[in-house]
This record gives C-alpha cells, structure tokens and sequence, in this order.
C-alpha cells in the first residue's frame, strides 16, 4: 500500500481501485503503515552517537 501510493505517485481512489477497496480504507492503511514505521524509525533517528 505505501510504495503504490507514496512511490508510484498514486492517489488513494487510484490505490483503492488498484487493490479493490475504497479510498477511505487505503487512507486508514497509509496511516497505520507511517505510524508503525515511525515507532520503528524514530528512536534510531534520534539516537545520540558518543
């Protein structure tokens, strides 16, 4: 869901159409999607280096 719409340049109706749900759904995805990597990203991000 994240590289359909964020790489490949595509709207969520394009997304929902692509994967047969409706856009709603692919913007609720994206969502959850951004907020697991986040958990994942930000204390490697902020990690201070010695």
């Amino acid at each position: 869901m994240l590289l359909l719409i964020a790489w490949a340049e595509r709207t969520s109706d394009e997304g929902g159409r692509a994967l047969g749900v409706t856009a709603g759904t692919v913007r609720s995805r994206l969502h959850r999607a951004r907020t697991r990597i986040r958990a994942v990203l930000d204390p490697v991000l902020t990690r201070k280096e010695c």
